[in-house]
C-alpha cells in the first residue's frame, strides 16, 4: 500500500495558481454538468503535472492512467513462451480513498493550446474512465479499444460533449483560470505551482511455467 504523498513533488512555475487544485475543481464541475460522467468521484481521481522543456503546441498534452486492469481486476497475465508473467498494481491511497486513476498534464504545452482545446482534452481523458468506475478504462468497439474504429469519431463525440457542458455550465469561473497561453496565464497569477505524482508502475508478482496441454489462449488484462 502506498500512500500519495510518497510520490508527489512540488514544482513551481514562478506562481499562485494552485494548478492541481484548480483542474480538481474544474473535473468537479464537469462531473456535475455532464451525465456521461455522474459516475466518477473526484476523491478516487487525482490531476498531475508532468513537466516537458518544449512549450510548443505539438505533441503528447495529457493522458489518463488507470489504477486497475480489464474490468477493475488487481492483477493480470501476460504469456510469453512457455511462461506466464503476473503482474499487479500497488494500490495508491489519498485521505484514506484508493485512488483509481491519475490525469497526468503537460506543462506548459497544455497550458499553450486555446480555452476550446483545453477543455476539449480535460473531456477526452475522462471519457477514457470506465463507465463502472472501477479503475479499468471505456472499451470501445472496434480497432482501438481506447478510442473505437475512428479518432475522427471519437473526436466528434469529445466535441459534442464540450459543447453541452459550456451550455449547462454555470460556473465559468471553473475554467476561467485556463484563459490564455502559459506566458499570459503566469503573468495573470505571478506563479503557478503544480504537483507531479511519481508515475505508479506494475509490479512482477510472480513467474509460472506453462504445463504441458494447458489451454493457452488467455488475452492481455484476464
Amino acid at each position: 500500500m502506498r500512500n500519495l504523498d510518497d510520490f508527489a513533488g512540488c514544482w513551481c512555475l514562478l506562481g499562485m495558481l494552485d494548478f492541481n487544485a484548480s483542474m480538481l475543481r474544474l473535473v468537479d464541475e464537469i462531473v456535475r454538468v455532464v451525465p456521461e460522467f455522474r459516475m466518477i468521484r473526484t476523491d478516487r481521481l487525482r490531476v498531475s503535472a508532468t513537466f516537458n522543456q518544449s512549450s510548443s503546441r505539438s505533441g503528447l498534452v495529457a493522458y489518463l492512467l488507470p489504477l486497475k486492469y480489464k474490468d477493475g481486476r488487481p492483477f493480470e497475465r501476460k504469456i510469453r513462451g512457455q511462461r506466464i508473467y503476473h503482474y499487479g498494481m500497488v494500490p495508491v491511497y489519498h485521505n484514506g480513498s484508493e485512488l483509481l486513476y491519475i490525469i497526468y498534464f503537460m506543462l506548459p504545452r497544455f497550458l499553450n493550446l486555446s480555452l476550446r482545446e483545453k477543455l476539449e482534452t480535460v473531456i477526452h481523458e475522462l471519457y477514457h474512465v470506465s463507465p463502472h468506475y472501477n479503475g479499468d478504462v471505456r472499451r470501445l468497439k472496434g480497432r482501438s479499444y481506447l478510442h473505437g474504429s475512428s479518432l475522427k469519431a471519437y473526436d466528434r463525440v469529445i466535441a459534442a460533449i464540450t459543447d453541452r457542458f459550456l451550455s449547462a455550465s454555470h460556473d465559468a469561473e471553473a475554467y476561467a483560470f485556463l484563459k490564455g497561453n502559459h506566458s499570459v496565464i503566469r503573468r495573470r497569477f505571478g506563479k503557478i505551482e503544480a504537483m507531479h505524482v511519481v508515475e505508479p508502475k506494475p509490479t512482477l508478482l510472480k513467474v509460472a511455467r506453462l504445463r504441458p496441454n494447458t489451454e493457452t489462449q488467455m488475452t492481455l488484462f484476464e
